[in-house]
């Protein structure tokens, strides 16, 4: 059984990160076959993220948190994967669904020996997942975690990785289409973003 590490910065009284936990949740709940290592909350931290890394056994990391275009941002606000510590990633794969790290951090990393992965943009998650109706709740969440799921699968292609998130984010967008009047235009932006603002380096 693959096992992979969940990185998932967030604190109680910043509201902008439970939807980034949320996408972490599922990911866990959807990675059927894996075993996730978490590290959340408050112990989200640069330290615990490099400790964490020394498991051999683990084939990738999921970051989930604020991210900057040269860091993803640990709990106490400070870098938490950043130039100065990607080292540790080592060959494995590691996706930062965090805003704007596909600006720095992902290119900074071409000279790695593992896969990395990121968004160049400010990714849109300004929606309340308990408003959304099931069957889109459940889309979006297939949506969420389609790129580490392809991860986990053994995919490494950019052109492979979008081609699963772009299928995902079309089932999202013919629901919308054929049973809402609301439009849901943030979550619709989001899944634009997941496939044609996606950064691949290795």
């Amino acid at each position: 059984m693959a096992r992979f590490l969940v990185f998932a910065a967030w604190t109680p009284d910043d509201a902008a990160l439970w939807n980034s936990h949320w996408i972490a949740e599922q990911t866990i709940r959807l990675a059927m076959g894996a075993e996730a290592v978490v590290v959340e909350g408050t112990g989200a931290l640069r330290k615990v993220l490099e400790s964490a890394l020394e498991d051999s056994a683990l084939v990738g990391v999921a970051l989930f948190g604020h991210g900057r275009p040269h860091a993803v941002m640990g709990s106490d606000t400070c870098e938490a994967l950043d130039a100065g510590n990607v080292a540790c990633v080592g060959p494995r794969w590691a996706h930062a669904i965090a805003c704007n790290t596909g600006a720095a951090l992902v290119p900074s990393c071409a000279g790695q020996p593992g896969l990395f992965v990121g968004y160049n943009v400010s990714l849109i998650v300004e929606w309340a997942v308990e408003e959304l109706p099931e069957p889109l709740r459940e889309l979006l969440a297939r949506l969420v975690t389609a790129t580490t799921l392809g991860l986990l699968e053994g995919e490494r292609a950019r052109a492979d990785l979008q081609r699963r998130a772009a299928a995902a984010a079309d089932e999202l967008a013919a629901w919308i289409l054929a049973n809402t009047e609301e439009g849901y235009l943030g979550v619709l932006v989001l899944a634009d973003q997941l496939v044609n603002r996606m950064v691949v380096s290795r």
